[in-house]
């Protein structure tokens, strides 16, 4: 070589190198970046071929669908629509196949890929984007289903459960197959939401529902359905009220209940507020005066009784606190004072003709409240006023009795002390007098339990008396009479059956 061309070399050689150092920065930062602003490096030994379909698709949700690869670790998913991929997230696993996206936009258009990526971080090269518009209007609910009252028809207002439903969307009931007559509305929190009308009136109804995304857009009306038969409780013989069935204490049909203690209007049996209660008749008779009221009508029996009870006792606006358990219930007029039977004269005051009022402390007068509330309206005097007759018999023999006591002793006492001829089967099995709370006693104001001699009496008097105190409530219970005893302390109350 001769020197010139040497010297020419080593001048050029800082410009190679210098070049060389540019073209290794690049491939650098290219291998940082990855191709096409995909993060990661790109792969030829993984021949991936993407995205193969998409289904599952609704207003705002999808699922993208590809096939495995043996050689991936991962799949990265991007966002390509406006040009720029925009990593979404990783789905691990090799196996992994699918991936579901969520809220997405209603009606707009969008562009996904997914590569492959290998055990050293590497993508695949595919370029496979799939477009797809989202559905404008949710998903029809696909399913709807009465879950109370238990049967039908009823008199109750029933809750509907709305299936296939979107977390976020306003569902809404109708009574029409146009789904124009909207009866309830709510926010779904899952994929099923339950609703209940406000209203409703009597004949039957089928029920259809839609669904309102957030951009205010309505899915079709439902084919799905689910029919009720909605009953209007009796007025012929003056005011019931509907009570929701209980099977664990023996109502597995709704019914109504009188919400006055029977009046002699005539020599009928008459649920109203005027007059004073039916008294001195015997449980025979008032048997008698209900079932002449018509088919369905009959005395009220103990399940019934102990249907109406546990409502009590499980509604919080009849606790003194606002508050299931804590406090104390109602009693009624128990405190003989005055020293009678009384009428309701104002519908509207629940301690009409007791001279207390709510703003009393309990045990001052607050106890004193002549009314119970149950899901469809205020009964009157279940507790207090005048004991009342129930359509049950115990055999004097199988009266429950206190362990304690090795013979039968006539006086009152609490529930909670009762503990012989209880067990499944018996006559007086737990069912038919216990609270749904157990360990309630008369201090909570449920009443006191009076067997009487296990040779006489049996008929089933509940509720308690104008001078009981303590002792009446709700589940307060005499065995001590025969069904033929009359006393001017005893009435009676009404039921009808469907």
């Amino acid at each position: 070589m001769k020197r010139n061309e040497a010297l020419s070399i080593l001048l050029l050689l800082p410009i190679l190198l210098i070049a060389s150092g540019c073209e290794t920065v690049a491939k650098f930062e290219e291998a940082a970046t990855g191709s096409g602003g995909f993060g990661g490096t790109t792969s030829s030994s993984i021949n991936f071929s993407g995205i193969s379909s998409v289904d599952q698709k609704t207003d705002t949700t999808l699922r993208l669908n590809w096939g495995a690869h043996a050689d991936a670790v991962a799949y990265d998913v991007y966002n390509t629509t406006s040009g720029t991929p925009v990593w979404l997230q990783t789905v691990n696993g090799q196996a992994s196949s699918s991936v579901s996206l969520t809220s997405l936009n209603p009606n707009q258009l969008y562009k996904f890929r997914v590569r492959a990526k290998d055990s050293e971080g590497n993508n695949d090269g595919n370029t496979n984007d799939v477009s797809v518009t989202m559905n404008l209007a949710p998903d029809t609910p696909s399913g709807l289903t009465r879950t109370l009252p238990v049967t039908s028809p009823g008199f109750s207002l029933p809750t509907i459960r709305v299936s296939g439903v979107k977390n976020g969307d306003t569902i809404r009931l109708f009574s029409d197959i146009t789904c124009t007559t909207q009866v309830a509305s709510g926010t779904a929190t899952g994929t099923t939401i339950d609703l209940t009308p406000a209203s409703l009136s009597s004949g039957t109804v089928d029920f259809y529902a839609n669904a309102t995304n957030a951009f205010a857009t309505a899915s079709g009306c439902s084919t799905a359905t689910a029919s009720y038969e909605k009953l209007t409780c009796p007025t012929a013989n003056g005011d019931y009220l509907a009570v929701t069935a209980n099977p664990t204490v023996g109502t597995t049909s709704e019914f109504c209940v009188a919400k006055y203690e029977m009046k002699d209007v005539g020599g009928v049996a008459t649920s109203q507020a005027t007059g004073n209660p039916w008294v001195s008749i015997s449980q025979v008779n008032s048997r008698t005066a209900c079932s002449n009221l018509g088919a369905g009508y009959g005395l009220i029996s103990n399940e019934e009784w102990m249907t109406v009870a546990r409502e009590i006792e499980t509604t919080d606006t009849n606790w003194s606190s606002g508050t299931i358990g804590t406090g104390s219930l109602n009693r009624g007029h128990s405190d003989n004072a005055p020293a009678s039977a009384l009428a309701v004269s104002n519908d509207a005051d629940p301690y009409d003709g007791t001279g207390n009022n709510s703003g009393q402390a309990v045990g001052s007068g607050w106890e004193q409240k002549r009314t119970h509330t149950l899901s469809n309206g205020e009964i009157w005097d279940l507790a207090g006023n005048v004991w009342e007759w129930t359509d049950w018999n115990v055999t004097p023999a199988n009266k429950a009795y206190i362990a304690s006591n090795s013979n039968p002793v006539q006086a009152w006492r609490e529930w909670t002390l009762v503990d012989t001829n209880i067990n499944n089967g018996d006559e007086m099995e737990t069912i038919t007098w216990q609270t749904t709370d157990p360990a309630l006693n008369s201090t909570s104001n449920i009443g006191q339990y009076y067997a009487g001699l296990n040779s006489s009496g049996g008929a089933a008097l509940r509720g308690g008396l104008w001078n009981t105190g303590a002792l009446a409530g709700a589940f307060a219970l005499s065995l001590n009479f025969v069904s033929t005893h009359t006393n001017t302390s005893i009435g009676f109350r009404c039921v009808f059956r469907p």
